[in-house]
This record gives C-alpha cells, structure tokens and sequence, in this order.
C-alpha cells in the first residue's frame, strides 16, 4: 500500500517538476537549506522525489518561524522514511523543531534518535549536546560535544556559502566541554579545555564565570574574584545572578563542590518512610495505581537533601527480577557521599524485595 502510494507521489511531484517555476522553486529551496545541513539533508530519500519536496517544503515553513506548520509536513513524512539516513534527517530535523519550540526534553530524544544511526554531521550532536547542557546532564553532554568536535574536524572541506568559521566555532565546542568538566569537577582537564578555547580564540565574557568557578572550586580565591570583577564589567546582570554561587563555592558551602553535612539520622528516618510505603511504591511499580506514588519518593529525596539549586533524580528498573532505584548524584559531591552511605544503610527487610545503587 505505501509502495502504491509512494509511486503516486512521486509521478505527481515528476509532472509537477515539468513546470519551470515550480522546479526552481525546489531547486532554490533545496540549495539554500543545503548550504546549512547538507551532510545530513543529501543523503536522506534518495529516489524518493515527493519525499524530498516535503521536506525542503517543512523546512521553509521552519525558516520562516512557522515551526508547528513545519512539525506538521515532517510528521507525515514519516511514513516515507526507509533507510538509515532518512530516519537520521527526520529525527534531526524534528529535534530542531522541538528545541526552537523549548521542548528540551522531547528535542534531547529526537536528536538522541538520530545519533544512533552514526550521521556524520556535527550538527547533531552539538545541537544534542547544548539541550542536554541545558538540562544539566554533564557526562552525556561532554559526550555529545566531544564527538561533535570530532565530525567537524573530519567534515569534507567545500567551497559553498556561507561557510561555518572553523575556530569560533572549535573554540566554543572546547570553552562547553570545560564547563562541563568543572561541573562533573574534573579540574585539569577543565583548565585545560578552557586554554584550548582561548587558543582558538574563544574567551567570551561569559566565559569567565566558568574560569571563577574552577577558580573557586580549586582554592584559588583572588583569581576567582578577579574573574568576577570582569565579568561585571561586561555582564554585569549575569555577574548579579552568579556571584553569590562563587562565594558559596569560596566559603566551602556549595553542595556540588563542598562536601556538606547530614546527619546519619536522616538517612535512617528515610529508610523508616521508605518502608511504610513500599507496598504502595511495589504496587506502583507494577502498574497497579493510577496515581504515581513516586512523586512522594521525590518529595522525600528533596526534603533529605535540603538542596535548592539541584535535587536527586532516580530511575526505576529491575535487577536480578526486584524492582529497582537508581540515584543520580550527577556529580554533585554531597550526593555522590551521601548517596553511597544512603544505600549502604537500606535495611535489610527492605533489601528482600528492592535493589539500589547509587550512580553518576
């Protein structure tokens, strides 16, 4: 039926394309976009005519700001996708509709999507590496920057335009891996990733906060501070909504790179919740609930914690046939610490039925 259909298509566009204004206007719109995605839009349904004018037809709609209009021609182009790099090019357009639209979340599973078919356009995994940045994921998102940086130096050279200035560009990808790596609090290879950037001729200003948090973070107090004061010289709004996390970092009080205090006790009351509830959360776990009692797992992570700027996430899996909760510390020194004492106390009643691990 679809091959039937296709077929269709395709005669409609072949009679279509006999028209001069209506193959130029393909032609030109192919071109234009082309400039810009090429390595993933050329490879993408080849020998499939009617598929490739509803795409150069979405991505106008894109272009000019009509992003729903576009989401909608590239969800029936769906239909049409058959080998690797149409599905690569759906998934990548569609993840950009989704970030343009500030759907993060669902533009970090589109363009995840079109990674698993190995594209070797660097745009994909940028594109995924700042909405996973964004959502502060750090470990997946240097990942995705690192192999971005890869696909760019190893795209093929061409002489159309406009072409993408290699250093700019080379030196961003190296200043957002730096400020992963002093998130994930791995310091040498930050400051060295932030000396790369500067090589390539990269040092925006905002590219001083991350030099005042490893700053900081490293005990390197008066460096961190004239870091800071440049940046209020030329951000002065960013500098007023960053310089009380400095001083944080400075006065050992940060979560994420101070190790903080908690009382054993709170791990144990934990526990002592956790064990009142885990019928309802078992029975949750199995679809046995409409209402989702992990939202008060949440709640109970949050209050542990105390920690306003970031909070624990979990995942539920299974392992060896019990249910199971991963807790994501995603770097943050307290977590990390407090996590590991959390699982380590889980009693052994509770231990039957569940399993835990405390993970990056």
């Amino acid at each position: 039926m679809l091959e039937r259909l296709t077929e269709k298509r395709n005669r409609f566009i072949e009679l279509s394309m006999k028209l001069p204004r209506v193959r130029e206007g393909f032609q030109s719109s192919w071109y234009i976009h082309a400039r810009m995605f090429g390595q993933i839009m050329e490879p993408a349904f080849v020998g499939d005519a009617a598929a490739r004018f509803e795409l150069v037809a979405a991505l106008n709609f894109i272009s000019r700001g009509e992003v729903f209009r576009g989401m909608s021609k590239l969800n029936k182009l769906f239909a049409f996708c058959s080998t690797d790099d149409d599905f690569a090019a759906w998934y990548f357009f569609m993840g950009t509709c989704c970030e343009k639209l500030g759907f993060s979340q669902r533009a970090i599973v589109m363009f995840t999507e079109s990674a698993k078919y190995e594209p070797e356009f660097y745009m994909v995994y940028l594109l995924l590496a700042k909405c996973l940045h964004e959502q502060k994921h750090y470990e997946p998102a240097l990942g995705a920057y690192s192999h971005a940086l890869e696909c760019f130096k190893n795209k093929p050279q061409t002489d159309t335009l406009p072409a993408v200035r290699e250093e700019p560009l080379i030196g961003s990808l190296h200043g957002n891996m730096a400020t992963c790596l002093v998130m994930m609090r791995r310091y040498d290879d930050a400051e060295y990733e932030l000396y790369e950037a500067e090589g390539f001729g990269y040092s925006p200003p905002l590219m001083n906060l991350t030099w005042a948090i490893l700053y900081a973070a490293t005990d390197r107090k008066q460096l961190a501070r004239d870091k800071m004061s440049v940046l209020r010289d030329t951000l002065p709004e960013i500098e007023a909504r960053s310089v009380l996390s400095v001083e944080e970092i400075l006065a050992g009080k940060s979560p994420r790179f101070n190790l903080q205090k908690l009382e054993p006790e709170k791990l144990d009351e934990f526990w002592r919740w956790f064990e009142s509830r885990q019928d309802k959360m078992l029975g949750g776990f199995q679809g046995a609930f409409g209402e989702n009692p992990f939202n008060e797992l949440n709640t109970k992570l949050k209050e542990l914690f105390d920690c306003k700027s970031e909070q624990v996430l979990f995942a539920l899996s299974r392992d060896a046939g019990k249910p199971c909760i991963s807790f994501f510390d995603n770097y943050n020194l307290t977590f990390e610490i407090w996590l590991e004492r959390l699982v380590d106390r889980a009693p052994k009643s509770v231990k039957e039925k569940w399993s835990f691990y405390a993970v990056h």
